[in-house]
């Protein structure tokens, strides 16, 4: 089983906020890569349990047990976090179901939008060739009076 938080940082269920600061930066002090370059991976999750337990609303949710886990890719030269939410079934086909709604209205929107344009072209192009009649008898008119 993995470590919690809590282990890592050695700190009780009920600590305040205050004393997971301060047993953070002692641990940062012990661990920090600059001092320690073989104990990068230990210091990225330590700095992980910090982050999560020092925000109240990510607490929350890590002691609910809605915060399921971080990996860290040592792989990598830039160690990366990955964060998951535990999603239930039900809560997936609702974002599916939605997701796909709203892609569909999308679409209808766009295709209405195109409709519109285009008609929207004809009657501009209608109306230049409305006015452009209606100058053309005017001066059509004021040529036959002038030599008239």
């Amino acid at each position: 089983m993995a470590e919690s938080y809590y282990d890592i940082l050695g700190v009780s269920r009920t600590a305040s906020i205050e004393e997971i600061k301060i047993a953070f930066r002692k641990l940062a002090l012990l661990y920090h890569p600059d001092k320690n370059p073989d104990t990068k991976e230990l210091f990225v999750k330590i700095l992980h349990a910090y982050e999560v337990l020092s925000d109240p609303v990510l607490r929350e949710k890590y002691d609910r047990g809605i915060f399921i886990t971080t990996t860290v890719n040592s792989d990598k030269k830039s160690t990366a976090k990955e964060h998951r939410w535990d999603v239930t079934p039900e809560e997936e086909r609702r974002r599916k179901y939605y997701k796909e709604y709203f892609e569909k209205l999308k679409k209808e929107y766009d295709k209405e939008q195109k409709k519109y344009n285009t008609q929207t072209k004809v009657y501009n192009e209608r109306m230049y060739w409305l006015w452009s009649l209606i100058i053309c008898i005017i001066l059509f008119f004021l040529v036959i009076k002038v030599y008239k």
